[in-house]
């Protein structure tokens, strides 16, 4: 075998393919420090944040309690969907990783924006804990308010009437539930 690739010595080869990768290299992390230190670059990794956090449409951000809220258009039903989707899973992991307070307000949000919400809390009482649902109930009243606040007028457009509770547990509702569900008889 001989010791030359395209009639150069071999170890000339390598040597010069070494100092090519370590010019790109160097290159490559010049440009990244001259990306970085832009005056503009934090500014403009918000901005792709926002654009494809809102791909749908969905960049109107409002302050809650754990952070910025991003609230779909009241207008685009399939935004709604994705909102109402987006917070019934966030509100099962919260309450699965034992965060039941946060869990039952973000499946309270779903609630009432659910158009069959007997129905869901229905399925709600079945599937999570009685602590959990406990919870979730308690969040209601101030969640109809607080939804009101951020869609206005619109979300009491999209549900007339609060949510019809009905107990569905063996024996009599926990004291919590049966007042919620003396509140909202009355509002009828």
């Amino acid at each position: 075998m001989t010791d030359t690739i395209f009639g150069f010595n071999k170890s000339n080869v390598v040597l010069a393919a070494g100092v090519a990768g370590a010019a790109f290299l160097g290159y490559c992390i010049y440009f990244d420090h001259k990306r970085i230190n832009a005056p503009d670059y934090k500014d403009k990794i918000r901005q792709k944040r926002r654009t494809q956090a809102g791909a749908g449409g969905m960049a109107v951000r409002r302050p809650v309690a754990g952070g910025a809220e991003v609230l779909p258009d009241v207008s685009d039903p399939s935004q709604m969907q994705r909102f109402f989707l987006q917070e019934v899973q966030l509100g099962e992991e919260l309450m699965a990783a034992g965060n039941v307070e946060e869990g039952a307000v973000h499946i309270a949000n779903a609630v009432m924006l659910c158009g069959e919400s007997q129905q869901l809390l229905s399925i709600f009482q079945q599937t999570l804990s009685e602590e959990q649902f406990r919870a979730v109930v308690q969040q209601l009243p101030s969640t109809r308010e607080r939804l009101a606040d951020l869609f206005g007028s619109r979300a009491d457009e999209a549900e007339n009437e609060p949510p019809m509770v009905q107990y569905l547990g063996d024996g009599p509702p926990p004291a919590q539930i049966q007042e919620l569900i003396d509140d909202t008889d009355d509002l009828e």
